[in-house]
């Protein structure tokens, strides 16, 4: 059957860096930043427990086509050393399979998932033309899935929900080639049997800035989570381009 949940998320780094003034002199500095990630996933999934995990691998165009909507959301607040990040993303994916058996029609399947990172740090090297920034915080993950199997006797209903909470450790560092484009990545590590067994993501792009107060990011992400509990599993790795836009004030 193919059908998965998607998740998207976390741009930590893109556009985040405050100018190189001393800490005494700067104020807070905010950015916003939505985006969108294309990305695929690979892994097996299990959402029904009882039920075994299904392997999957799966292109952002094949989950394209059953993609209802993504909202991708990052900020920052920064007064250097000091950092807050935040992160959140919810996609919706809706997908009917045709079975023709006997027994069966078809089967519908409905997938909501949701994600909310928040992390504070500080920078530990900094100059004219880079930064870089440790920090710790969590990431939350939510799934609801919704089941619909269509029958020469009538419709069965079952719905599945799993959340878990990640602790979370990282990096983000920024490089500016120029007075127009910046250099930047992301990585973090977490779950350590907290939440998931263990959850890593790697991130890197460059930034342009059109203006002091907005720029453009592009890059690619990868986030790889190995989640096992009470028969939901979500084992899976998602990679892909990634495109922002940040407003700075």
């Amino acid at each position: 059957m193919r059908r998965t949940t998607l998740t998207g998320m976390f741009l930590a780094g893109a556009g985040l860096v405050a100018g190189a003034l001393p800490a005494a002199a700067q104020d807070w500095e905010f950015r916003i930043t939505p985006y969108v990630w294309g990305a695929g996933i690979a892994g097996d999934l299990g959402t029904i427990p009882g039920y075994p995990a299904q392997s999957i691998d799966l292109s952002f165009g094949d989950i394209w086509d059953d993609l209802d909507y993504g909202l991708f959301l990052f900020g920052s607040a920064r007064n250097d050393p000091w950092v807050i990040y935040f992160d959140g993303s919810v996609v919706q994916t809706d997908s009917t399979e045709k079975i023709g058996s006997p027994d069966v029609d078809k089967v519908n399947i409905k997938s909501d998932t949701s994600t909310l990172t928040l992390a504070f740090g500080g920078t530990v090297s900094q100059s004219y033309n880079h930064t870089v920034d440790l920090y710790g915080g969590f990431r939350y993950w939510n799934l609801d899935n919704s089941y619909r199997v269509y029958t020469p006797g009538g419709r069965f209903k079952k719905d599945t929900n799993a959340d878990w909470t990640d602790p979370i450790i990282g990096m983000s560092a920024r490089y500016a080639i120029n007075d127009r484009w910046q250099a930047f990545g992301a990585a973090d590590i977490g779950g350590f049997g907290v939440g998931s067994d263990f959850q890593w993501s790697l991130m890197a792009g460059a930034s342009y800035s059109f203006s002091e107060n907005f720029s453009l990011a592009m890059g690619w992400r990868v986030l790889d989570v190995d989640y096992d509990d009470n028969g939901v599993v979500f084992d899976a790795r998602q990679s892909g381009p990634l495109l922002g836009v940040t407003f700075r004030f």
